[in-house]
């Protein structure tokens, strides 16, 4: 990884049963060696680099549909340090940016929204 130049703050990404899933990289070492990650990869399953985004709230604000009435939010923090979202507002989105588990996965690096309809 450090050979390639691959950018840490990417995660490994992955076809889970038809979501796209995310697993952040924590520690790439110096010297080489196993790479620590924010959350399990599995056997059979094919993990690359995510791609960069080069303007993270342009780009998330235009992936939400237009009609979204969040109640609430969960943001993953790596979102916010890497993505450098400290004064920056998503649109129709708040709550707690944390690390955290959905029914029963870690995913890293991504984003919950309850709508109530």
């Amino acid at each position: 990884m450090k050979e390639k130049h691959i950018d840490t703050r990417l995660p490994l990404v992955a076809n889970d049963s038809g979501a796209m899933v995310n697993v952040s990289l924590q520690k790439v070492p110096e010297a080489g060696g196993a790479v620590d990650l924010y959350a399990p990869v599995f056997r059979n399953v094919d993990y690359r680099i995510a791609a960069p985004v080069q303007d993270y709230i342009k780009a998330f604000n235009q992936r939400l549909p237009k009609d979204t009435k969040a109640v609430f939010s969960c943001n993953c923090i790596l979102n916010y340090l890497y993505c450098e979202l400290d004064g920056k507002k998503t649109e129709g989105m708040f709550g707690l940016v944390t690390f955290g588990e959905m029914a029963y996965q870690l995913p890293n690096q991504t984003l919950v929204y309850l709508e109530i309809k």
